[in-house]
């Protein structure tokens, strides 16, 4: 999240968009230096917290969304990408753990400890009209391999299999 904020200020520095940085979900895990880091941003009033927000809330926010901005540290999967492919929108999100994989060619990585990174991949897709048509596109086939119908077919045939 610190390195979300800088990227975030320096992409308002750099660009003059008047884009916001909208956060659901709770400030469970904040630290010190998450709490330091927004006190210190330049346009913490582009930041807007809503807190837990419901489902249909969420596909309302993702679908008007210029983009969902994902970059953890560490994540076991990789959920928030596939939300942000079903709501058609471009995804940035971190070059490390299952991030790459769960987002193959359909998202833009950063590096989530490098702020220049993210900033950089927020330039690229609030510049370019055309990398993000491509982006969704890429989304829509990309997120048909993480179909719940998908799984269950797969899930079928491992139990057949293992019942012969």
């Amino acid at each position: 999240m610190v390195n979300l904020f800088k990227a975030f200020d320096s992409f308002k520095n750099s660009t003059g968009l008047n884009t916001k940085l909208v956060l659901a979900g709770e400030k469970k895990w904040w630290t010190e230096d998450i709490k330091q880091a927004y006190e210190n941003l330049a346009h913490k009033g582009d930041v807007i917290f809503l807190g837990r927000v419901s489902n249909q809330q969420l596909q309302q926010l993702l679908g008007a969304a210029l983009c969902l901005t994902y970059v953890p540290f560490f994540e076991g999967f990789g959920i928030p990408i596939l939300e942000g492919m079903n709501a058609d929108v471009p995804v940035i999100t971190s070059n490390i753990t299952s991030m790459p994989e769960v987002g193959g060619n359909a998202v833009l990585l950063a590096d989530p400890f490098n702020p220049e990174s993210i900033k950089d991949q927020m330039v690229r897709i609030a510049s370019d009209e055309g990398l993000r048509i491509g982006l969704i596109e890429k989304g829509r086939q990309r997120r048909q391999d993480f179909s719940w119908n998908r799984t269950a077919g797969l899930l079928w045939d491992s139990v057949e299999k293992s019942l012969k």
